[in-house]
């Protein structure tokens, strides 16, 4: 029988190096040659397709057979690969090296990587690349790159780096906007290596704080953060503020385009103990159910608006019920900026005017909603603001690009009306706001306010 069997792959390598089909033709093409070669001796198609499918790679519908002597070649160009390079993926390895596997009768990628897995040595083998480390990962490694460069890196420093990562690969790596950051020359920084001069930050607050209580708010005129750009100077100035605010002011300050004023403008004493003690039971949850949340809250004689925002501050609100830990989730920022750029077109949409995350990159272990998707604009987009008068629990709010700049939601409200031509009239602006989703309920003297505006909007154009 194993005689049979090597004679019959003999026969598939010299007469299908292009790959077999199990079918009837290619099957009986076989089973000729067979009969011609060894007479006398006779087998079944069936028994044919049998050692296709037992000794052959399949891919695309068609099965390969590499001789030993093609396998151990293409093992030992790997281990030369692997010698100089921490990871290859598959693809980019036959994107590089086409003719010398074409010569060797592998034609894809999915071929060589089946070849390679059948390999007994000191390789690691994964199901997108090959490795000399079993704990290899791209995310670690291009970490240790920055640990060790002196300077920021570009995409092409890291490219050449990495010639056989995709460079999509990279991308995803450089777009965890918790990590790195991009600089003004097209570069990117590790947030790591970004420096603080927290003397300048305390007087800032200081500073801040004095404003708010004199005018209601405080704008970056009224407060100095030179000796922190000093520090950075590949950061561009708008980025070092928002890194600052995030890092430094987010606990206490809220921000409304560039205005800040008191978080949920809520009293120091307010601030200094029910926040806290919020933020304080926050930070010990890895999951924590909403309403979990709310008991808590409820305890501490706070409304649900407030605890949600003190949530957001530190977990993701993965669907209506729960949050998790930041860390317990990752985003492809680019791709879902990208994503959310046909529905948004420079305007000012509602957040439940996404009404489909059929294009939205996946997020491992977690399904797209708009409790998601919420989350993700509140924290890590690059493009996209999320607007809401309250933190809330039925999706009411705006989505606009970074680049519109409002002083308040009032403004957005007043400039979408504007936008979408609604009559300047009380019961359309009511409608439209909530029936869209830019509002959860009607206050009269907020539609008052809304009115007003956007009629100044208007004058302020002519």
């Amino acid at each position: 029988m194993q005689d049979i069997v090597k004679n019959v792959i003999e026969i598939i390598r010299d007469n299908f190096p292009n790959g077999i089909r199990n079918d009837f033709i290619d099957v009986s093409k076989v089973l000729r040659i067979y009969s011609a070669s060894y007479d006398g001796e006779h087998i079944s198609r069936d028994y044919i397709v049998e050692i296709i499918l037992a000794h052959g790679i399949e891919d695309g519908g068609r099965f390969y057979f590499i001789s030993e002597e093609n396998a151990e070649s293409i093992r030992h160009f790997l281990d030369e690969i692997l010698s100089a390079n921490s990871i290859a993926y598959y693809s980019k390895i036959h994107e590089k090296h086409s003719d010398f596997f074409a010569a060797m009768h592998v034609f894809s990628p999915d071929v060589l990587k089946k070849i390679l897995q059948t390999a007994i040595g000191g390789r690691f083998y994964f199901s997108k690349f090959c490795s000399a480390k079993r704990a290899a990962r791209l995310d670690y490694i291009v970490a240790q790159i920055f640990t060790a460069s002196k300077t920021s890196l570009s995409l092409d420093d890291l490219q050449e780096k990495f010639p056989y990562v995709p460079t999509e690969k990279i991308l995803e790596v450089l777009s965890d906007t918790k990590k790195y950051l991009p600089t003004v020359a097209g570069k990117f920084i590790p947030f790591s290596k970004i420096q603080f001069d927290t003397d300048e930050i305390d007087a800032a607050k200081k500073q801040i704080s004095l404003y708010i209580d004199k005018v209601g708010y405080a704008i970056p005129e009224d407060y100095s953060l030179d000796s922190n750009f000093a520090l950075n100077p590949e950061v561009a100035e708008k980025d070092m503020r928002n890194i600052i605010y995030e890092k430094f002011f987010s606990a206490d300050f809220v921000k409304r385009g560039k205005k800040l004023s008191r978080k949920n403008s809520v009293t120091k004493k307010d601030s200094d103990g029910v926040i806290n003690r919020l933020r304080e039971f926050i930070t010990e949850q890895e999951e924590l159910p909403v309403e979990k949340l709310f008991d808590f809250a409820k305890n501490l004689d706070t409304v649900p608006s407030v605890a949600l925002s003190a949530a957001y501050e530190q977990m993701v609100r993965i669907d209506k019920n729960f949050f998790v830990k930041d860390a317990l989730i990752n985003f492809d920022v680019a791709e879902i900026d990208k994503a959310l750029k046909p529905f948004v077109k420079r305007k000012i949409i509602p957040l439940r005017g996404v009404i489909s995350f059929t294009g939205f990159p996946p997020v491992e272990g977690y399904s797209w909603n708009l409790f998601l998707l919420e989350s993700f604009l509140r924290k890590f987009s690059r493009k996209y603001v999320y607007d809401t008068p309250a933190a809330n629990s039925v999706n009411a709010g705006a989505i606009y690009p970074k680049s519109m700049e409002f002083k308040n939601y009032l403004d957005v409200q007043a400039a979408v009306i504007l936008q979408e031509n609604i009559p300047l009239e009380k019961y359309a602006v009511e409608a439209f706001l909530i029936s869209q989703g830019y509002r959860k309920v009607r206050i009269d003297k907020i539609t008052e306010r809304i009115i007003a505006r956007a009629q100044e909007m208007i004058d302020e154009r002519h």
